[in-house]
């Protein structure tokens, strides 16, 4: 199998103009060349994908897939100016957040035509089709992975306390007072602190009892009201607070990402919200036998959970000349067994039913939290942040400097709420 991999080399600032000439195969057959620029660069998954890539042209010899692989710093604004210098592109991948810019821009092709003839899409999850549907209900990208959370539980120290797994927002505030133990260093809960507490677990445990969130803004309710003034809300971020002073160590108001890895491995805390990339890093080690994911946590007066999910995907250039060879490409790259392994080696979610039915790796153990959730979609609720707002980009230090102030007691509830109800204010 030979692998035809040509890099891009792509100035920031002054992009040059790169022209792909077909050339010809032996026998006078035209050779197709496809420009492929990734965003979420990384080693192993580039590695991934060039493997991909050599499976296909091996299968496909009148095509070759050139890859481009910015740093991952720089992706997104090298795929932005060459797209603007309608530089020679055929596949991009984007994600939830950038989508829409490209769309907007018309840089991007409707998917529909294909979608109409595709074997695979009656396999497409609910999640999957909003996902590609999420800009003006027509898909201008296939996704290829999902990041949704789960709640991971230490079930041996639950074992040890006769305690079952708490379903509730409620049952997990008492579950975590009960299993705390300072003099022993056990607490209950696994907070995240800083970077972006908000979206990791602060807002689904504080607003899961608010009773009428709209899904397209979860900072709105469906009659217009900032979420956190409602009355349900305040009582949430009270408990929340309560949480951390009551079952959470001090220093977890400092806890990012792999602190919260580090406290649940070493059973420092009982329960953890993340996403599924954190269980690659749990089973080396902890072990499944000492823990498990359920389903996030609802509210007990709503008995719903709230939740907004990420993901990645591919879509085609609007001014490719070779869109249903892209088209091929990228469904070959998305196919059911090519997304699993994919989603294996990344440590995220498929955007097929199959991997969830068929699939041992995904369809028993702790992956089956993620399948009861995709398919009750009237309790696990997901949302949309109002990331197309100018105020977004800002919000996470502002609200994290109130929230910060909030839990080491400088300021109450009402106060942090007063100040983010003025932030976003129409």
């Amino acid at each position: 199998m030979k692998t035809i991999v040509i890099f891009l080399l792509v100035l920031i600032f002054t992009p040059p103009l790169f022209v792909f000439a077909s050339g010809e195969q032996e026998g006078g057959e035209k050779q197709i060349e496809l420009n492929f620029i990734e965003m979420l660069t990384s080693l192993k998954r580039t590695e991934f994908l060039n493997t991909i890539i050599a499976a296909y042209e091996a299968e496909h010899p009148g095509i070759t897939i050139n890859l481009i692989s910015p740093p991952y710093e720089q992706a997104e604004n090298k795929m932005t100016l060459m797209l603007n210098a309608k530089q020679p592109l055929d596949i991009i991948e984007s994600r939830d957040a950038t989508i829409k810019q490209f769309v907007n821009n018309r840089q991007v092709a409707s998917l529909e035509p294909f979608i109409k003839t595709w074997d695979a899409k009656d396999d497409f999850m609910p999640i999957s089709w909003k996902a590609a549907r999420s800009i003006d209900d027509t898909a201008y990208i296939l996704p290829q992975l999902f990041f949704v959370k789960g709640m991971f539980v230490r079930t041996d120290i639950l074992a040890e306390s006769g305690m079952e797994i708490p379903r509730t927002v409620e049952d997990l505030y008492a579950a975590s007072l009960a299993v705390t133990d300072p003099d022993k260093n056990r607490f209950g809960y696994v907070i995240r602190g800083k970077h972006n507490a908000w979206k990791v677990s602060q807002d689904a445990l504080s607003l899961a009892n608010v009773p009428n969130v709209d899904p397209t803004n979860f900072y709105k309710t469906t009659d217009g009201v900032f979420i956190y003034d409602t009355a349900e809300a305040r009582e949430g971020l009270q408990r929340y607070v309560d949480l951390y002073r009551n079952a959470v160590p001090r220093d977890g108001i400092n806890w990012g990402f792999a602190e919260q890895i580090n406290a649940f491995v070493s059973g420092v805390g009982s329960f953890l919200i993340q996403d599924p990339d954190a269980i690659a890093m749990i089973d080396e080690q902890l072990g499944r036998d000492k823990y498990t994911v359920v389903p996030v946590p609802v509210g007990e007066k709503s008995g719903k959970a709230y939740q907004d999910f990420a993901f990645n995907g591919l879509s085609i250039v609007s001014y490719s000349k070779h869109q249903q060879e892209a088209w091929d490409f990228i469904t070959y790259l998305v196919s059911p067994e090519t997304n699993a392994a994919f989603c294996k080696s990344y440590g995220a979610l498929p955007v097929y039913n199959s991997a969830f039915h068929d699939d041992p790796f995904f369809s028993t153990g702790v992956f089956q939290a993620w399948n009861e959730m995709f398919n009750d979609p009237e309790v696990y609720n997901l949302i949309n942040y109002p990331i197309e707002s100018e105020k977004f980009a800002a919000w996470g230090p502002y609200q994290e400097q109130y929230m910060q102030r909030l839990m080491i007691g400088e300021i109450t509830v009402d106060e942090a709420i007063a100040s983010w109800s003025e932030y976003w204010a129409d």
